[in-house]
């Protein structure tokens, strides 16, 4: 059976799973911005569960983000390690296509979904999908994007969906108005167990990445603060 080790942090949390004998174990630390300290220990917590190492992992998988330009670094970074360390591929996984592919499994009677992400600094990260036949890998409608609030709804209704799910809908409540027929579901960070799952589907059909030519995926061209920005709290 494949064996497929996943670290992800996108977010403002680490988390790592294991995906073996067909079971998937996740560990998540909820202790924000620690994700250079805590991801090999989450990742070495989840293979010592199962009596594993490193070296018996098909691939080594990670969420590729969107996301916080940091911890996309981080564990692309540590992805590419393990890998070339064991010679086998990494699987970079978009944090939106493993949100779909989640609530596609958990809720079967939808068939196209909206992923409207937190970006920070007033903006979302979203990407559209369609519900593969076969269980495959999500279709994408609609490329990842930055958005502002107020413009989700109208991709809403571009792209058709029967459902909106992800962070942004907390986050800024009062500005994304879903439409009528559209299903709202509040979802957390994506963890690496739902990027483990995908990688799976991902690798079966043979979207792997040699370590060296792994990367994450940017929307957003500013990728730092200046002194100044970062005492007034801004975030990216």
């Amino acid at each position: 059976m494949t064996r497929i080790l996943a670290v992800e942090t996108s977010g403002d949390y680490a988390s790592a799973a294991l995906l073996a004998d067909g079971e998937v174990v996740c560990n998540i630390f909820k202790e924000k911005n620690r994700h250079t300290e805590s991801l090999i220990s989450l990742a070495d917590e989840v293979l010592c569960g199962k009596n594993l190492k490193v070296a018996d992992m098909d691939a080594v998988a990670f969420g590729a983000g969107p996301g916080a330009f940091t911890g996309l670094r981080v564990a692309c970074g540590v992805a590419q390690g393990l890998a070339w360390a064991i010679g086998k591929p990494t699987v970079q996984v978009g944090n939106l296509a493993a949100a779909a592919y989640a609530l596609f499994e958990s809720h079967p009677e939808v068939k196209r979904v909206c992923v409207v992400n937190d970006a920070r600094m007033h903006e979302c990260y979203t990407a559209s999908f369609e519900r593969d036949p076969e269980g495959g890998m999500p279709d994408e409608v609609r490329a990842p994007e930055l958005v502002k609030p107020e413009d989700v709804v109208q991709i809403l209704r571009q792209d058709n969906v029967q459902a909106v799910i992800g962070t942004a809908l907390a986050a800024y409540a009062e500005e994304i108005l879903v439409p009528e027929g559209v299903v709202a579901i509040e979802t957390e960070q994506v963890s690496a167990g739902q990027i483990v799952e995908l990688a799976a589907v991902m690798m079966k059909a043979g979207l792997v990445t040699d370590p060296h030519l792994a990367a994450p995926l940017y929307v957003r061209n500013r990728v730092a603060l200046t002194i100044e920005q970062r005492r007034a709290g801004e975030k990216l």
